[in-house]
């Protein structure tokens, strides 16, 4: 027959093993979970990614259908303007590869590092005119309010919008004004769970844009942004338009104020 010590050390085995089980079921489940919500951020991010890419796509859509004569004039830019820069870079290189007088290489291959940045800047000039081209000919106003109906079919999310703006707006400041309101969308979709958002755009006495845009989300401390919300991108879109930009952020969400000169 058993003693009461031999009962209790094996009572104690038995709940320690118990207790054991339960500890390693609970971690188990921990990280079940800690996975399915990794995994649900991740389709929902991705889900955020395909929405912003599929309106990008359809307002290209929009922009090639009946602008011929637009991709006929780059076309006979890249031909004419850049065409010839690249026949006489091939001229210049040719004559300095066949030339054995040593200064007059060099200076050939002076040339050739002139004409070699002539040909980048007019290729950097063209690939900035092929993106905003699209804001140039159905406008910004149009563009966000199509940025807005596609974010409407996330329902989780509202969002609202007051743009008071003609089409006549700078092409890069529309297109800057464009990919301001993306990104500050992508960050409060990923980042901010917010349940609303609001945009203001207006054109102010011919003078400045004013854009406002908040969210009612957690915030976020600006000391510490996380690396992937591209406020530091924002910061220097508005620098280049020689814009002013004011930044409020608390637990009940953001406000961006941004002001650009028209003139």
């Amino acid at each position: 027959m058993e003693s009461g010590k031999e009962i209790a050390y094996k009572t104690f085995v038995y709940l320690g093993t118990l207790g054991m089980l339960l500890l390693a079921s609970a971690v188990v489940l921990f990280i079940y979970l800690y996975q399915r919500k990794l995994l649900k951020k991740k389709i929902a991010f991705q889900e955020i990614e395909d929405l912003l890419r599929k309106q990008e796509l359809k307002s290209t859509y929009a922009l090639m259908e009946g602008k011929d004569i637009e991709r006929k004039r780059i076309a006979e830019e890249l031909h004419d303007n850049l065409g010839s820069i690249l026949v006489t870079l091939n001229m210049y290189t040719d004559t300095a590869l066949s030339t054995d007088d040593l200064t007059h290489k060099n200076e050939l291959i002076s040339r050739i590092s002139e004409i070699a940045t002539q040909a980048s800047d007019e290729t950097r000039k063209l690939s900035h005119r092929l993106d905003s081209v699209s804001l140039k000919h159905f406008g910004l106003k149009t563009a966000l309010n199509d940025l807005v109906n596609a974010i409407r079919e996330i329902r989780y999310i509202s969002i609202e919008s007051n743009i008071l703006i003609n089409n006549s707006i700078n092409g890069d400041i529309s297109l800057n004004i464009y990919r301001i309101a993306q990104e500050l969308i992508n960050n409060t979709l990923k980042h901010s769970e917010a349940k609303e958002i609001r945009i203001e755009l207006q054109e102010v006495a011919n003078d400045y844009l004013s854009f406002i845009y908040s969210d009612n989300g957690v915030g976020f401390n600006q000391n510490q942004v996380v690396s992937g919300m591209g406020l530091t991108n924002i910061r220097a879109r508005v620098h280049k338009m020689a814009g002013e930009i004011s930044i409020d952020s608390s637990s009940k969400g953001i406000n961006v104020i941004i002001e650009i000169p028209l003139k």
